[in-house]
């Protein structure tokens, strides 16, 4: 199932040869691969998903350390903030593509390329790679793992890139105590492809339209509206 120049690939580009190579092999089939065959084994679908649960509780301490050694001015809400940012989905998809996981991971892209879906099953590989490591070559290497993909995105401007609603509601509390209200106007569209409209009130701003593919998407868009208003002024 998994030839050996995969596994050369693999170890080339994470810089470590495993001990154990049924390790390697259990973060390197996805699930959504292995239920496209016939009599697949249970066993295999969940020792990636547990491999995912050891690496994601591994990848937070280990991004915990690092931003604790590295931002010593900062308070405990500005270290949650670069944690969060870190371990998120959307961060751990860039990364898998960053060193073309997506190559080198079986699994089963689904055939209406279901982007929301691709980022899951990408963001959770990563995720089970890093439990592989920390199984085979315990916590050091997975930190030097971690250490070398993630610290080359340890700066300011890409860091500060926070979700534009978090950023929204941070400034509107500060300055009014007040949250910005979102209001769903209308969702129109098929149900594999909806959009939908929300109206944002913000301190001086009223009725600020938006479109999105979700609530989430419009709402995003539309605080990024005012966001842009205030830093013309």
């Amino acid at each position: 199932m998994i030839n050996q120049s995969r596994i050369i690939k693999l170890e080339k580009t994470i810089n470590y040869k495993f001990k154990n190579i049924q390790n390697l092999k259990n973060c390197l089939i996805h699930p959504s691969y292995l239920k496209t065959k016939k009599n697949y084994d249970i066993k295999l679908i969940n020792e990636f998903e547990r491999l995912e649960f050891l690496g994601d509780r591994v990848l937070g301490l280990v991004i915990s350390k690092l931003i604790f050694q590295k931002y010593k001015k900062f308070d405990e809400g500005d270290l949650s903030k670069k944690l969060s940012y870190f371990v998120r989905k959307d961060f751990l998809y860039k990364l898998a593509i960053d060193i073309n996981y997506d190559k080198i991971l079986l699994y089963n892209y689904p055939k209406n390329k279901n982007i929301k879906l691709n980022k899951s099953i990408l963001s959770d590989s990563i995720e089970s790679l890093i439990g592989s490591i920390f199984e085979d070559g315990g916590y050091f290497r997975a930190f030097q793992f971690i250490k070398k993909l993630w610290l080359p995105y340890f700066n300011e401007e890409i860091v500060e890139d926070i979700d534009p609603k978090t950023k929204l509601q941070e400034i509107t509390q500060q300055k009014f105590g007040l949250l910005p209200k979102y209001s769903l106007i209308k969702r129109e569209g098929p149900s594999h492809s909806p959009k939908f409209t929300i109206s944002l009130d913000a301190m001086n701003y009223k009725n600020i339209i938006s479109v999105g593919h979700s609530i989430k998407e419009a709402e995003k868009i539309a605080a990024k509206k005012i966001l842009e208003l205030i830093n013309e002024k």
